[in-house]
């Protein structure tokens, strides 16, 4: 009975269309709805009445319904319409991804960069997912199968941005500043701010520069990011003068000093001036500033 019943994903999709509908459906209406093509929608809504799920209603022209004099009609009813919004919001995924990967993942990049802060102007729901490397041609498989989910795409690449992306990376290892925490009512293991805004300078990643130096930003403004960890992580992926260039670019535009440097962080600074976007800097100084 139940291959019979939930058997496909065209059955699947009119089970879930009608459900959710307060009317009588045609045919045609459904083959549209469910892009399955008139033959096949057709056939599969035949099989559906005669086990009872489906009812045809006259009423001068043919239409279908769910048949609640069906034995099980209130338990599929009640099971589409509870899982018709599902995913529906980012912790709906990360709850997915932690138990997916336990201990064995970090999330960095922009997720990190913005946890302690609430983000304006720009906040895609990208999550990069770190997964350790041994681990990583196991778990990535089912993180992708996540992508299947409505409303949510997963790349191992970059691509455009869903309205909810996934994308698995492999790690070497857990950074000593990743930690369990609480982000958006989800428990999840998260590097640290200094290391996700780092990994946005520094990484391939779907985030634009103008969102990494908005997070910059506002987690200064905000006494949220620790300077000196900052560098000391700078320097440890041999990313310092590019770090040191931006924040003088950001102290140069601003003509404040929201960032502290010595005389030898400018000289350094002026190693790595190519890779900085000043419009971007300047646009991200206007909407946090003013």
């Amino acid at each position: 009975m139940l291959e019979l019943l939930l058997g496909t994903r065209t059955k699947v999709k009119l089970l879930k269309v009608l459900a959710a509908s307060g009317d009588p459906m045609t045919r045609n209406e459904l083959a549209h709805i469910t892009h399955s093509g008139n033959r096949s929608t057709y056939e599969q809504i035949e099989e559906l009445i005669a086990i009872g799920v489906l009812k045809e209603i006259e009423n001068g022209r043919s239409r279908l319904a769910l048949d609640p004099e069906f034995p099980f009609y209130d338990s599929i009813r009640d099971l589409f319409l509870s899982v018709r919004d599902y995913p529906g919001i980012p912790q709906d995924i990360l709850k997915m991804v932690d138990r997916i990967c336990k201990d064995n993942y970090y999330l960095g990049a922009f997720t990190a960069a913005r946890q302690k802060i609430t983000p304006i102007d720009y906040d895609p729901p990208i999550y990069m997912v770190n997964i350790l490397k041994k681990f990583y041609p196991g778990l990535s498989p089912r993180v992708m199968a996540l992508g299947k989910l409505p409303g949510v795409r997963a790349y191992e690449n970059m691509g455009e941005a869903g309205e909810m992306t996934i994308i698995p990376n492999t790690c070497e290892n857990i950074p000593p500043d990743v930690k369990r925490i609480d982000h958006l009512n989800v428990e999840v293991w998260i590097a640290s701010v200094e290391r996700g805004i780092i990994e946005c300078l520094t990484r391939k990643t779907p985030f634009t520069k103008y969102g990494t130096y908005l997070a910059l930003l506002q987690n200064r403004l905000d006494n949220a990011i620790n300077l000196e960890y900052f560098r000391k992580l700078a320097a440890e992926e041999n990313c310092l003068p590019r770090v040191l260039a931006v924040m003088l670019e950001f102290n140069e535009i601003s003509g404040k000093e929201i960032f502290p440097l010595t005389q030898e962080d400018k000289s350094m600074a002026s190693k790595a001036t190519s890779a900085v976007d000043k419009k971007e800097i300047k646009h991200a100084i206007n909407t946090v500033m003013g």
